[in-house]
Order: C-alpha cells, then sequence, then structure tokens
C-alpha cells in the first residue's frame, strides 16, 4: 500500500461589500506539510466584481489577490 499525503486548502473570497453578505471565489491555496509544498492561484472576474459594487478599487482588489500569490 503506498503512502497518502494530505493535501489540504483554502479558498480565497472576495467580499465587495460586507453589509451586504456578497462574495465570490478568486482563488485557492494549496498547502501539504508531508511534501513542504504551499501555492495559491488567483483570478479576478472583473465582471462579477463591477455587478456586486460598480464602485470597487479594483486595481486594489488586484493587488491584494496578487500578494497572495506571492
Amino acid at each position: 500500500m503506498s503512502k497518502r499525503d494530505v493535501f489540504e486548502y483554502a479558498l480565497v473570497r472576495v467580499v465587495p461589500r460586507v453589509e451586504r453578505g456578497e462574495l465570490f471565489n478568486a482563488g485557492v491555496v494549496v498547502y501539504c506539510r508531508a511534501k513542504s509544498f504551499v501555492a495559491a492561484r488567483t483570478h479576478l472576474d472583473e465582471a462579477k466584481l463591477a455587478v456586486l459594487d460598480p464602485g470597487a478599487d479594483v486595481a486594489g482588489v488586484r493587488a491584494a489577490l496578487y500578494a497572495v500569490e506571492g
């Protein structure tokens, strides 16, 4: 029987306006302690962000997502 390593993940979500309770997934972080592995990938759906909050700071959200990948 082969050894199975446990991979865990966390979703990265954008919450344009907290008071409305709306959010959407914008990425994932994957982690495996046994393999010393961690990776993150993000993608901003600008159209969805614009629908939920037309005045959102797109550049700011994009910078925050970029920081998660770093």
